[in-house]
């Protein structure tokens, strides 16, 4: 699987040495589909004109995930509400990211979290991810 970062967002730093490291954990832990992923990191501002645009929903979002064939996707990461989560839940910014690709991708490959019983099995698998690769 390849993934790419973009940074559209750069006013909040990140350790892209600690993220890269931790992709290539993922490679090794999630195989494809997808095969290639792009991730945009954007502000608040963006990512919610996106939410409103393609899900009709007027409000700022972590993630929002793509899926444009079997093997492509695109991660759309707001780094300002990852990086107000990440203190939410005690957490690094750049952890706090991984989790969010961690459940884009899991979007990518067909799960849904659209009701409980979906929700609870995606993020279990997501926090078995997590846990495997931090």
């Amino acid at each position: 699987m390849e993934i790419e970062i973009i940074q559209k967002m750069r006013k909040i730093k990140i350790n892209k040495e600690f993220l890269k490291e931790k992709l290539e954990k993922l490679k090794q832990v999630v195989t494809p589909p997808p095969k290639r992923v792009l991730v945009y990191l954007v502000n608040n501002k963006t990512i919610k004109t996106l939410n409103r645009k393609f899900f009709k929903k007027n409000i700022p979002t972590d993630i929002l995930s793509f899926k444009y064939s079997r093997n492509f996707g695109e991660l759309i990461i707001s780094i300002e509400q990852c990086n107000e989560n990440a203190k939410i839940y005690q957490n690094t910014l750049e952890k706090e990211l991984i989790y969010v690709i961690i459940h884009g991708i899991l979007h990518l490959k067909g799960y849904k979290d659209y009701k409980e019983k979906e929700k609870n099995k995606m993020f279990f698998v997501q926090d078995r991810i997590f846990s495997l690769i931090m």
